[in-house]
């Protein structure tokens, strides 16, 4: 049964900043050219966000903060959902951001072998003036066997 308590729960906030390097690393990883990000104020590849929440977290706390542990279990299996990114702008190579993460929803649907949750993680990032650059929505699911 999905954790519907869960939902509006603040997932903290994480300052981080943009290197060029894991910038451009990432851009190869994604099959995109590098060259397109170098130097200050270059963009970001389009789905850079979504990296963001991860960045020098570990995957714990700060932005990223999903309870994982909470959602884990026998019967279980975690999958990743979809992603979205709003942009007010590209964020940029050398800039300082600062994300806020929350649970923005969560909701179930059946299927015939299983009951799938989903737990729907909104991070807002801002700039250092407090002006919002995007907002990536990350969608995880729980998919818990019947019976």
């Amino acid at each position: 049964m999905a954790l519907t308590e869960l939902q509006g729960q603040e997932l903290g906030t994480q300052t981080i900043v943009i290197e060029q390097g894991p910038v451009r690393a990432f851009a190869k990883a994604v099959k995109d050219d590098p060259d397109r990000y170098t130097g200050p104020g270059a963009p970001t590849p389009p789905t850079w966000p979504f990296v963001m929440s991860y960045w020098g977290s570990m995957g714990q706390g700060g932005a990223a903060g999903l309870p994982i542990d909470r959602l884990r279990g026998p019967g279980r299996m975690i999958l990743h959902g979809e992603q979205e990114f709003d942009f007010v702008r590209p964020p940029q190579v050398g800039e300082t951001l600062t994300g806020t993460g929350r649970i923005a929803e969560v909701y179930e649907r059946d299927t015939s072998s299983a009951t799938m949750e989903f737990y729907v993680r909104e991070t807002e990032w801002r700039d250092q003036s407090g002006d919002v650059v995007c907002t990536d929505r990350f969608t995880l699911i729980v998919r818990a066997k019947k019976g």
